[in-house]
């Protein structure tokens, strides 16, 4: 009887010992998830203008971003900092990075902003503007998609051109060389002259130049050719003239008769040209405006001559022969007067 009082007590002792635990585990579970749901915070994640929201019970906004799988790039943009504590009703923004082209020249830098305007596009790229360089984008304007950036490199030099002189060529006329000779008497070099431009290069390549001066540092030097002017032909007497200039004249003849050099025996001037020396057979009468005092000639059917003495009448291509007499038997001819060579 004892024995069965015994097990029954023992048995009422068990069954109040599981209550007992069952009861613990009861509160423990309660307990837990009011501890749990006290726990939950909504945040709200925005990217790119578009908002999400999430229930979290993480401590920090890098363990909520991982709890969503939501993954940043090294160039995106996020506040708050990832290490922040979260709270209740936290705001997370993302803006993430997009590619910005920034052409140089032939080359090309890709650089990735989540914002920011053209002029800090450049400045990430590492590219400095020099003051002439030009973009084809305002520099404040505000980037929010994929752009391409073109910039021109505008640079200016001073440049100095050495050009060459070409050397001219000097005819002179030889009147001791026969006509059709030529002789080169002094050889020609070319000179050189220096400008200076101001060059303006886009992207290293010239679009306009300037010249800002010049100056000869070696004048040319100039070929000197001698061009024979001496002709020739033969009389009816086998008579060489040599010639370097011939006209054609009207000619008359005059003698030492009153009437044709108004001067009487008597007259001191009598039988004398103009330029004082005795009249004689070869002696002429010329318009020294034509045909120079003291040039010999040979004038067609009178033969060789100098010109001496000058008239009233005679003017322009006009010549006066001297004859011994008969002058009138001469006439008025149209003749060639001859220049002769030295």
């Amino acid at each position: 009887m004892n024995k069965l009082r015994c097990l029954v007590a023992r048995s009422r002792d068990m069954k109040k010992l599981i209550l007992g635990f069952v009861m613990v585990f009861v509160l423990s579970v309660l307990l837990g998830a009011m501890t749990a749901q006290a726990l939950v915070k909504e945040v709200s994640i925005t990217i790119d203008g578009k908002t999400f929201y999430y229930k979290t019970i993480k401590s920090t906004v890098r363990e909520v971003l991982e709890e969503n799988q939501i993954y940043l790039t090294k160039d995106d943009y996020i506040s708050p900092s990832l290490d922040t504590k979260i709270n209740e009703n936290t705001q997370i923004i993302i803006k993430r990075a997009f590619e910005v082209k920034i052409l140089v020249g032939d080359q090309e830098k890709v650089v990735y902003i989540p914002s920011g305007t053209v002029e800090d596009a450049i400045k990430k790229a590492g590219v400095v503007l020099g003051k002439s360089d030009r973009v084809n984008l305002p520099l404040s304007q505000l980037l929010d998609k994929p752009t391409i950036i073109k910039i021109t490199k505008v640079t200016e030099k001073v440049v100095v051109e050495k050009q060459k002189i070409p050397f001219s060529t000097v005819t002179k006329t030889n009147y001791n060389m026969d006509y059709g000779k030529q002789k080169v008497v002094q050889q020609g070099q070319d000179g050189i002259k220096e400008r200076r431009y101001k060059l303006i290069l886009e992207d290293g390549k010239e679009v306009e130049r300037k010249l800002l001066g010049e100056q000869i540092v070696k004048p040319p030097k100039p070929k000197i050719v001698e061009v024979g002017a001496i002709r020739w032909f033969k009389t009816s007497r086998g008579e060489v003239v040599r010639y370097r200039k011939v006209y054609t004249m009207i000619a008359t003849a005059y003698s030492l008769t009153p009437s044709d050099t108004g001067k009487s025996p008597s007259h001191p001037d009598y039988g004398r040209t103009a330029t004082g020396h005795r009249v004689r057979r070869g002696v002429v009468a010329v318009d020294p405006r034509v045909i120079p005092l003291g040039t010999r000639l040979y004038v067609e059917g009178y033969g060789f001559a100098t010109a001496l003495d000058t008239g009233s009448a005679i003017k322009g291509n006009r010549i006066d022969v001297f004859v011994e007499k008969d002058a009138y038997k001469f006439g008025v001819r149209r003749v060639k007067v001859y220049v002769l060579a030295n």
